[in-house]
């Protein structure tokens, strides 16, 4: 039941927001072999929380039950496969030769200025302007760059999507196929105080020796 009654601020698109973006913080810093289970906890801790005031907010239980399990099921296994893509690329420099240093990108801005050359010299390519050499050259002088915001620009989208398909789920899931008691169970707020059996024994007890005072009265 994805009925949010606390604000928008606690919206799925908002909650996921805020935890990709504490998990994208992270990210580089975690260990590979432990990589899922340190992005799990790390999830964990910041929906917990986000979860206390979203409690003060008086959100209720079921709401926060279904968020959680779209964090669990639907985002962060998207999540975590496609940011140990994004790790792996970054460590190799997004695979550009010499991790793409100055001797590379020299070497590149030549074969650029090579390419260019060939292409304004064949009879056959109408290109006339031999501008277009330096263009090319310049294109391969900064090709790793460009190779890296590609990927990045790649990854930001990825992440985009991810909030963006949780708000459409969110949205779909509070307007169809909600039974009556779903709607009264989603407006219920979450219990803030919980009696455990301890303190309803001491209550008794409490209660029993007022009795008896009385009585002796």
């Amino acid at each position: 039941m994805m009925l949010n009654i606390a604000g928008p601020e606690y919206d799925c698109a908002q909650v996921v927001f805020a935890l990709l973006q504490d998990c994208e913080h992270r990210r580089r810093g975690l260990d590979n072999a432990s990589f899922e289970q340190e992005i799990e906890a790390h999830a964990d801790a910041k929906l917990a929380q986000i979860r206390r005031a979203y409690d003060e907010f008086g959100g209720s239980a079921s709401y926060w039950e279904a968020l959680e399990k779209e964090v669990h099921e639907v985002v962060l296994p998207q999540y975590i496969a496609g940011a140990r893509r994004m790790n792996a690329l970054e460590q190799s420099s997004f695979d550009v030769w010499r991790e793409g240093d100055l001797a590379a990108r020299l070497v590149f801005a030549l074969i650029g200025l090579m390419i260019g050359s060939i292409i304004i010299a064949l009879p056959f390519v109408p290109i006339f302007e031999e501008m277009f050499a330096f263009f090319l050259t310049a294109t391969g002088f900064v090709y790793p760059d460009l190779k890296r915001m590609a990927f990045e620009r790649r990854h930001s989208k990825f992440l985009n999507r991810l909030m963006t398909d949780t708000a459409r789920y969110q949205e779909d899931a509070r307007l169809h196929y909600m039974t009556s008691e779903e709607i009264r169970d989603s407006l219920q707020p979450a219990p803030s105080e919980l009696v455990f059996p301890d303190d309803e024994k001491s209550t008794e007890t409490s209660g029993a020796s007022a009795t008896e005072q009385e009585k002796e009265a």
